[in-house]
């Protein structure tokens, strides 16, 4: 038995050793683990990597795209990604099969082109490549992002991609296997080697026999003959008794068991008690949080664009050419600076308009993607500088679709003693209005309409609406001015909103910021048949005339800012910005 509880544990040991050591070596998981592309999908201009590739549970992974030629990767939030892809052929890797170490693709047919998005507004930003690129995935801030990859639009989108990250190389049975193999070994070759004596053998040899038969019989102890030595019989649980030797085989094989941990899922399981407790937290503590929303542009990436257009107007305003207006340009800024650039070009004595410096943002009203609609309006308090003395500007951008660029619809300087609510980019209270908003003093729409009334006439029922500032007041002293200037003419003022110009935000305080275009008419007529209006320098260069028997119309574009306090404040509307631009004049017939 000796041999064979020896033959057991020496070929028990050695299974171990080697199943524990191979764990380490030939049988190691692998360091790196590596999804790909399973099939080829159908050639398309646009290729989008969601956030699911970014990571494998707690292992962010490493990208590498590879191309046969150049590509751009743009990082994009998803919503605005899938709007700027729109009904264009496009590929979607969205996550990773860890098992089949496949990526989850899905193909969609549709516009075999799209237009070049590496200098798309809606890209937070954007990397150039040529055949290659190593990507790991960084998001710039809360929420879904995507990697939108192209080449230029036209050509096919790269497809080539793989995601790694490192494997489990964990063998928490390996060391165990180890010691409890050369455990066994040990005691196997121990149990090979040690010699027990004959049960029951004595040299005495017959007379033991007899004497101890003897003493048997009589009721006595036994007793040794003089001169014979005996071995003692050793009792059972004394070392080197083959029961012995099998309680130390049986041991080690229970120490070799106990050595070994529970599995993972053992591991990883909770008591019923603790289940239990767990499940009812769950079911007691359903999720009511509001979906979180997201600025449409974040602050590098609205310094970004603010710089662009900055360029774009300087370059235009340099020129005076109307077509270099297009790019970053729209309503009534460009229909004021277009108007602007002819008269000057035709010798009209005008000033030019203001310059638009973004060197400092100052404040910033940017809206949250409210479900990526379009079109969307940011406005923007600007200046050259930090100082206190500097006067600063609002922008007004606007776009119209995900694939438009931002353009500036409006671009004035603040009036003194004027206000705009400091405003973070980020600030989620940040929405964009509609001109016919609620729960605010009045609407949009009626704000603009009442402030044209009350421009044209001091005397009008709304005037109390307004708060008094410098350019209501000088507006009004001129008007008087020009009346009282002209005893013997007509003279009459007309505003009118131009509706499509007008953009609504939200501001924190629960108020509203409106950016508006008023077209001003002053109209001068003879009181009299026979008599003349005269004409100032400008007009008379505008209408090539000196004086006019029939009359003149006159008109300017009026770009304003108007505040507009919550229903529930004491104050009343105000004029944050505002601006006079002649655009254009005409002889009564």
């Amino acid at each position: 038995m000796r041999k064979i509880f020896s033959a057991i544990a020496i070929i028990l040991g050695l299974a171990a050793l080697v199943a524990g050591i191979g764990q380490r070596t030939i049988w190691a998981p692998p360091e790196t683990l590596t999804a790909s592309v399973a099939a080829a999908p159908a050639d398309a201009p646009v290729t989008l990597l969601e956030a699911g590739i970014g990571s494998v549970g707690a292992h962010p992974t490493d990208i590498t795209i590879t191309s046969d030629g150049k590509f751009t990767a743009s990082l994009v939030r998803s919503a605005d990604a899938q709007a700027w892809v729109g009904k264009a052929a496009h590929t979607s890797i969205s996550g990773i099969n860890a098992e089949t170490m496949e990526f989850d693709v899905s193909s969609k047919t549709g516009e075999a082109t799209v237009p070049n998005p590496a200098k798309a507004d809606i890209v937070q930003s954007t990397e150039n490549a040529d055949k290659t690129m190593s990507y790991r995935w960084t998001n710039p801030d809360a929420g879904s992002w995507t990697l939108l990859l192209a080449a230029d639009g036209k050509a096919a989108a790269p497809t080539q991609i793989t995601a790694s990250w490192p494997g489990d190389t964990a063998t928490p049975f390996s060391m165990p296997l180890i010691i409890s193999g050369a455990l066994l070994l040990i005691i196997g070759i121990a149990l090979a080697a040690v010699r027990t004596a004959p049960r029951g053998g004595s040299t005495g040899g017959g007379r033991r026999s007899v004497d101890t038969a003897a003493a048997t019989a009589t009721g006595s102890l036994p007793t040794a003959a003089a001169g014979v030595t005996e071995t003692p019989i050793k009792p059972k649980n004394e070392p080197g008794s083959p029961n012995t030797v099998a309680k130390m085989v049986a041991a080690a094989s229970v120490l070799s068991l106990a050595i070994l941990p529970a599995g993972p899922a053992m591991a990883a399981s909770a008591t019923p008690s603790e289940s239990a407790s767990s499940s009812v937290s769950a079911a007691a503590t359903p999720s009511e949080e509001a979906p979180e929303v997201y600025p449409v542009v974040l602050q590098d990436q609205l310094e970004r664009i603010l710089g662009e257009v900055s360029t774009s107007v300087a370059k235009a305003d340099k020129s005076k050419k109307a077509a270099d207006l297009d790019d970053r340009t729209t309503a009534a800024l460009k229909t004021l600076r277009t108007q602007n650039y002819k008269l000057r070009n035709d010798g009209v004595k005008i000033d030019g308009p203001s310059a638009i410096d973004t060197t400092v943002i100052r404040s910033a009203a940017v809206p949250t993607d409210d479900g990526a609609h379009f079109p969307r309006s940011i406005m923007v308090v600007t200046a050259k500088d930090s100082a206190a003395s500097t006067i600063p500007s609002v922008i007004t951008l606007t776009q119209k679709s995900a694939r438009d660029n931002y353009q500036v619809a409006f671009a004035t300087q603040m009036l003194p003693g004027s206000t705009f609510p400091g405003i973070g980019v980020g600030d989620p209270s940040v929405k964009s209005l509609k001109d016919d908003a609620k729960d605010l003093k009045m609407t949009p729409k009626t704000a603009l309409t009442r402030l044209a009334e009350f421009m044209d006439d001091e005397k009008s029922k709304y005037a109390d609406n307004f708060a008094e500032n410098a350019f209501l007041t000088l507006n009004t002293k001129d008007q008087n001015a020009l009346v009282s200037g002209n005893k013997d003419g007509k003279i009459s003022f007309k505003r009118t909103v131009n509706n499509n110009d007008t953009v609504v935000i939200s501001t924190p305080d629960g108020g509203a910021l409106v950016s508006g275009n008023f077209t001003s008419v002053t109209t001068a007529k003879p009181k009299e048949d026979g008599g003349t209006i005269g004409l100032d320098a400008v007009t008379s260069k505008i209408v090539d005339a000196k004086d006019t028997k029939k009359g003149i119309e006159i008109t300017y574009g009026e770009p304003m800012l108007v505040y507009i306090p919550a229903a529930d404040s004491k104050d009343k509307v105000s004029v944050v910005a505002a601006e006079v631009i002649t655009k254009g004049a005409k002889l009564l017939k």
